[in-house]
């Protein structure tokens, strides 16, 4: 019920005059070894590739410290990311626009390599958006390497930040402020 509603709303959304037609858009999910992402974040960007509710071409990047392949993530994906009959290619082309970076929570370098792969794929305008599936106490260290070395240089950059915001609400207003520092809302 919930895939439909939100299906049948991202179908209705118009591109802007100020949204380049041809950008290109990057989709970094941090934390993509772990369990939220093989769970829900992997089998929802399935869904929303396979019934075209993402933009053309978008390209999808999985991002954490254990080392790994596209492959290994997949196989990691394989009881929750799956096709339909007739669906199977269309499940190969989604894996194909995958990518995978192992890299730390708190080293710029790191973030310099994932900014160049990024970089690599992307034409135009670019546009990046990151999901941030992790513990709490890794948000702060990820936003500043983001806003030190992974900002979009041509399109907007936008980041999400996966709750718990925080452990009690003074961490959370910390939380708050730190970003706030780093990007406009």
């Amino acid at each position: 019920e919930g895939l439909k509603l939100l299906r049948e709303s991202l179908k209705k959304v118009q591109i802007s005059s100020s949204t380049a037609k041809d950008a290109s858009h990057v989709f970094v999910v941090f934390g993509a070894s772990g369990d939220l992402a093989r769970k829900k974040i992997y089998p929802t960007l399935w869904a929303l590739y396979r019934d075209s509710l993402m933009p053309k071409g978008t390209q999808i990047f999985g991002y954490a410290r254990s080392k790994m392949t596209v492959s290994q993530l997949r196989e990691k994906c394989v009881g929750t990311v799956k096709a339909k009959e007739g669906e199977e290619d269309l499940l190969e082309q989604f894996w194909a626009t995958n990518h995978y970076v192992a890299g730390s929570y708190d080293t710029q370098r790191d973030f310099e390599l994932l900014n160049q792969e990024m970089a690599a794929v992307e034409k135009g305008q670019a546009n990046r958006l990151f999901y941030l599936a992790l513990p709490p106490s890794v948000f702060k260290p990820v936003t500043s390497m983001l806003k030190a070395a992974c900002m979009s240089p041509t399109g907007w950059t936008r980041v999400i930040v996966e709750k718990p915001f925080g452990k009690d609400s003074a961490s959370s207003a910390d939380l708050s402020d730190h970003l706030q520092k780093l990007f406009k809302e």
